[in-house]
């Protein structure tokens, strides 16, 4: 069976409308298809709003022999039920396919992986960058190996399509939940005088300066800590050593945040420096309170995680599969 169909709008999100690809190998595999749905004559080029397999009245478009989109209404019931009505009717559900069937419109086979890569790159550095690649490995063989620098110039790219994972650690009660709100821009984690308050770790996607991360706000360690929050500790170090970045945050009136636990860290924050400066070494400073530093650390973060000199470099970007 060589029908498939995916949904290439977010799943189990209410929306207006819904997309679902529909593709196949033969323009008469793709009609035989579409007489299965009720929708036979749809040409090439047509725009139509009919019934969709029963379940919902769309627009079904036709742009090409092998490639169908149907948009229903969006909601999750809706969507749900029309996916098992594609499935029930031969084709089978995936969650990718060749690009160049999914973008016919691109000009090779660099332009269309690139117009994949945008539809989830999470970074708007992604856009132009991802834009230039057909020119830059045109006249280039795309199975030609990578030497180790450009693998790890690839990789270090990649995290402007998938979110990285930034962890920060830190004893408790030095501002490390108040940062993670102002980047965010909304309220995420519990803020309070009360060490101790954020018992878990939080979560946020945060734009640093163009580079989309999976922020990680973990729970604030001390020596008189509870047994839920020495469970919560206990999870937050399984993060920690699976993020791409650590920073560690003090305050002036916190020990070194490099010290006592045995992490792995890149970066070191002095948080609520309105308070004063710590003893110890550091790498950035902030004032959530006054903004200072805030611009900075923001940017710091950022060119660790891809460097400026990354984005700069003009060399092709293999950016369609893991580098090797």
């Amino acid at each position: 069976m060589t029908r498939r169909a995916r949904l290439a709008s977010a799943p189990g999100r209410p929306a207006a409308l819904a997309v679902v690809d529909l593709f196949a190998d033969s323009k008469a595999e793709m009609d035989e298809g579409l007489v299965r749905l009720g929708l036979e004559s749809l040409g090439v080029g047509e725009v139509v709003l009919r019934d969709l397999a029963g379940v919902d009245r769309g627009i079904a478009s036709r742009w090409t022999d092998r490639f169908v989109q149907l948009n229903p209404h969006g909601g999750p019931a809706v969507v749900r039920e029309l996916m098992d009505e594609l499935r029930r009717h031969g084709y089978r559900i995936v969650q990718d396919v060749e690009p160049r069937l999914a973008y016919p419109e691109a000009g090779d086979e660099v332009e269309a992986l690139a117009l994949s890569a945008l539809s989830r790159a999470a970074s708007p550095l992604a856009v132009d960058l991802l834009l230039a690649q057909s020119e830059r490995w045109r006249g280039r063989d795309i199975s030609e190996p990578r030497t180790e620098e450009e693998r790890a110039r690839d990789v270090r790219l990649n995290r402007l399509i998938d979110p990285p994972v930034v962890a920060v650690v830190g004893p408790a009660n030095v501002g490390k939940s108040t940062l993670v709100n102002a980047l965010a821009g909304r309220e995420l984690a519990i803020v309070a005088d009360e060490p101790g308050t954020t018992r878990d770790h939080v979560g946020a996607m945060v734009d640093l300066a163009g580079l989309v991360v999976r922020w990680i706000d973990t729970p604030g360690w001390r020596d008189s800590a509870s047994g839920a929050e020495e469970q919560a500790a206990t999870l937050a170090r399984e993060v920690v050593e699976s993020a791409d970045l650590v920073v560690a945050a003090g305050d002036v009136g916190s020990g070194d945040p490099r010290q006592g636990r045995g992490w792995p860290v890149d970066v070191v924050v002095a948080l609520r420096v309105d308070l004063g400066q710590p003893g110890w070494a550091f790498d950035s400073t902030i004032s959530v309170h006054t903004g200072e530093g805030v611009a900075g650390f923001v940017r710091l973060i950022r060119d660790r995680l891809v460097p400026r000199a990354d984005i700069e470099d003009r060399t092709p970007w293999k950016f369609w599969s893991a580098p090797g």
